[in-house]
């Protein structure tokens, strides 16, 4: 821990590299929070004196769900008078952002937001701290859903079990969605597709009707840092049976390019197929927006974009949109695949601000919290709150298909060297996508580049 008389020291580096940072805009949130504190304030001393925390900075990404973590921010800061800053980034800038803070030990951060495919490498660098040497007393509350283990890091095996420490905890709990025109399906006399094959067919269908532009819509748009191509790409490749290794954390030989995973690869290019012509130009927002403007039938996409979906003044389609849990592979169990950030607070942190930190953290996961999040469209992480809110009418019509896909769940990409494999993973899949490659010719070059990411972390001999 940093003794409290280098506290100013750190508070103002940490100052001075959120100026540097520029990239960063200050999130306002309700009630008027300003970007930076005034008067030499911040997270310890300035006018509250006595180390006292009166600033938490955290921060974020431009997400579906921002606006109700806002919201979710803004009443902590009412109830404890603390000053909840987020600085938000774009996505593919939070985690280089947040790295940087790791390496300039600055402390610009309170709290970091780890998108899924970087916990591993927070986790096992020590880059953040366990919960408990925190509060020694800390238990993992029982209503916190864990989306495949996910708060907990085993350092031996360098994964996700629950023998490890609890080392964060999820913020919005997102996984993937079907999502279809009611209207459409009733009108061509279409089922809700129980697999992808079906979903296929019916998009096909319903281009060749002519009364819908697009039969599909998939991400495709390879993330410079992060998942995106790969996360939609996850549920149709696990529930296909595929793998992307022998045995996580024992056998780590990728196993990307079996008969399981180019079948998986075959079925998303024909999802790609009845979609855009450029299937590489479209990411979360262009799926989100072709939705909205009704010019596709259906697409698997992140829980956390029903709401907009479900806007009267934002959507054409928010009377006729459905929800349903993503589709099965040809074995008949969907896999929805875990796509949640952790909320976790920097190794290395004032023992005060430590304490700040995880008071906030603990606070995002209570019932209040988690219900005032979910009304404002954020996808609940706690189990009471995701089934009130699956019993509470059409409003929250996607809880219901969320809630059954939490039995199904996998997980994504979190290994310590998961973002040297993300760059991977993006690349080719979206070659296999776009027909720039063969599934087949994908898949195998996949195989061969994450086998050397795999090597050169020292994970294969």
């Amino acid at each position: 821990m940093i003794p409290k008389s280098d506290q100013a020291k750190f508070e103002t580096n940490r100052r001075r590299f959120l100026q540097v940072l520029g990239l960063g805009a200050s999130v306002p949130l309700l009630g008027g929070v300003a970007a930076c504190s005034q008067g030499g304030g911040g997270a310890l001393g300035g006018g509250g004196g006595g180390g006292k925390v009166t600033e938490l900075v955290i921060p974020t990404a431009k997400t579906p769900w921002l606006e109700a973590y806002r919201k979710m921010a803004a009443k902590y800061q009412e109830q404890s008078g603390i000053r909840v800053t987020l600085r938000e980034f774009p996505y593919d800038g939070l985690f280089t952002q947040q790295t940087n803070a790791v390496q300039g030990s600055s402390f610009p951060f309170d709290v970091f937001q780890i998108d899924e495919f970087g916990v591993g490498q927070f986790y096992s660098n020590g880059w953040v701290q366990p919960f408990d040497a925190i509060d020694p007393g800390f238990t993992i509350d029982s209503e916190v859903l864990t989306y495949a283990n996910l708060p907990y890091w085993d350092a031996e095996k360098k994964s996700s079990a629950e023998t490890g420490k609890v080392m964060g905890y999820p913020i919005n709990g997102n996984m993937d969605l079907f999502v279809y025109r009611k209207d459409l399906y009733e009108e061509l006399g279409l089922s809700v597709p129980k697999t992808w094959e079906e979903a296929i067919s019916n998009g096909r269908k319903a281009v060749e009707s002519g009364k819908i532009r697009y039969g599909y819509v998939p991400r495709a748009q390879a993330a410079q840092a992060g998942l995106s191509v790969t996360y939609e790409f996850m549920p149709v490749f696990y529930s296909h049976g595929g793998s992307w290794f022998k045995e996580e954390g024992v056998d780590w030989t990728p196993t990307i390019n079996s008969q399981a995973g180019i079948a998986a690869a075959t079925t998303y290019r024909e999802l790609a197929k009845i979609g855009p012509e450029q299937p590489q130009t479209v990411g979360q927002a262009e799926v989100i927006s072709l939705m909205q403007g009704g010019q596709a039938l259906q697409t698997h996409v992140v829980a956390a974009a029903a709401s907009q979906f479900l806007s009267e003044d934002k959507s054409q389609i928010a009377g006729v949109v459905g929800f349903a849990e993503v589709p099965a592979g040809p074995g008949g169990t969907p896999a929805p695949t875990s796509g949640t950030w952790s909320l976790a607070i920097p190794a290395g942190l004032p023992a005060e601000r430590a304490t700040a930190a995880l008071d906030f953290i603990k606070w995002v996961l209570t019932d209040e919290a988690q219900s005032i999040f979910m009304n404002a469209g954020g996808i609940p992480t706690r189990r009471s709150a995701l089934a009130s809110g699956a019993e509470s009418g059409d409003g929250s019509a996607y809880l219901k298909p969320l809630q059954e896909s939490v039995e199904h769940i996998k997980p994504s990409i979190r290994q310590p060297f998961g973002p040297a494999m993300a760059a991977e993973t993006e690349k080719y899949l979206s070659q296999i996508a776009a027909g720039q490659v063969s599934p087949a010719e994908g898949m195998e070059a996949l195989q061969s580049a994450v086998t050397k990411v795999v090597k050169d972390a020292g994970y294969l001999k």
